[in-house]
């Protein structure tokens, strides 16, 4: 019966530096990959942080238009 080696036990001296080096690199680019992520996440504000932006742009509106002079509309003059 042929006897399976096991991995990376039994791996030659290039195998485990080929291994070493996919190792380094799957790292490498996961490492990559989360930091990307974190600097997206952290440079976007969060949803809530918006819809709060947006309320507050919107009390600023109405504030603003309702302290405008608005005009009244003309009268009319009854029984002259």
């Amino acid at each position: 019966m042929r006897r399976i080696k096991s991995f990376p036990g039994n791996l030659t001296a290039e195998d485990r530096r080929t291994h070493r080096r996919w190792t380094v690199g799957l790292f490498s680019f996961y490492l990559a990959a989360v930091t990307i992520a974190i600097g997206v996440v952290s440079v976007n504000k969060p949803a809530s942080e918006l819809r709060a932006s947006n309320d507050t742009q919107m009390a600023r509106l109405k504030s603003t238009s309702g302290s405008m002079v608005v005009a009244s509309p003309a009268r009319a003059v009854v029984g002259q």
